[in-house]
């Protein structure tokens, strides 16, 4: 007698890719958002697809729900990763007003977030199960990224909209990217994911920046690399905060292409 398994990442896969045939078009951009959510109905995925449009007017997308895996959908025809990722906090607000959202959403732009493949869509959707339950937090996926040296970072900075933006610009890059709003929450989670490298305020709420540089140095001896991103520009700043361990000291205002180009400088060296 033939047993039957239910796999709900393949009933997923197959849904998802009857989307994806249904708007993509060869050569195009494609963005998607993945989010875990509770049952939607198809009033609500109207309702939610009238909303995002409200936003993005001129953009042509089409909301769905995975019920195999609980997962809910938006592809957007003809965009790149910068104009998915705001359509995401659009559908975020929707979906926290609604009390729909139920973990991490993902975020994705082919062919910026590698080949548009079964595998990767695959892996997509793995991403998104995983972070269910999780912060609601947006994650960018790559597929592709930066092969060796520093590969993972952590940003610690009271600013949100400047820790989103740094976050969102080496994530495009291939990084992956923790964040934290004070010192506290930096240590911590450098202890959890040990990232290759640090970027730090030192205007840090609990724990100033310095006092985290510190503690980094002194418990992974070699092993913590450090740039400072900060308001202070006094020189005894910068000279503090090389004496405690930092690698670079960038100062605001800044360019975003020149902190890039510090962490490239600083992953040659560590080559």
């Amino acid at each position: 007698m033939a047993v039957l398994v239910h796999d709900p990442i393949q009933e997923a896969m197959l849904q998802l890719a009857e989307k994806v045939e249904a708007s993509y078009e060869k050569g195009a951009p494609y963005g998607m958002i993945l989010a875990p959510s509770r049952v939607v109905s198809q009033k609500v995925l109207e309702q939610m697809q009238s909303y995002v449009s409200g936003f993005e007017p001129e953009v042509p997308l089409h909301c769905f729900y995975l019920n195999a895996s609980g997962l809910l959908g938006i592809v957007l025809s003809g965009q790149k990763l910068i104009n998915t990722h705001y359509a995401s906090l659009v559908l975020k607000e929707f979906l926290e007003q609604q009390d729909l959202l139920q973990g991490q959403m993902v975020v994705a732009s082919f062919p910026e977030s590698g080949e548009l493949t079964e595998q990767s869509m695959s892996q997509l959707l793995q991403t998104t199960l995983q972070g269910k339950g999780e912060s609601r937090d947006i994650h960018l996926f790559m597929n592709h990224g930066v092969q060796q040296g520093i590969t993972s970072i952590l940003i610690a900075d009271p600013d949100e909209v400047s820790r989103e933006f740094v976050k969102l610009r080496l994530e495009i890059n291939g990084y992956k990217v923790e964040e934290a709003k004070d010192g506290s929450e930096a240590l911590e989670k450098y202890e959890q994911t040990m990232p290759d490298l640090v970027i730090t305020e030192l205007n840090l709420p609990i724990l100033d920046g310095y006092q985290l540089i510190d503690k980094i140095q002194r418990n992974y001896a070699g092993e913590g690399q450090v740039i400072v991103l900060t308001d202070k520009q006094l020189p005894k700043s910068m000279d503090r905060a090389f004496e405690l361990g930092a690698s670079d000291y960038v100062t605001k205002p800044f360019s975003i292409s020149e902190l890039e180009w510090r962490i490239k400088k600083l992953n040659s060296r560590l080559g």
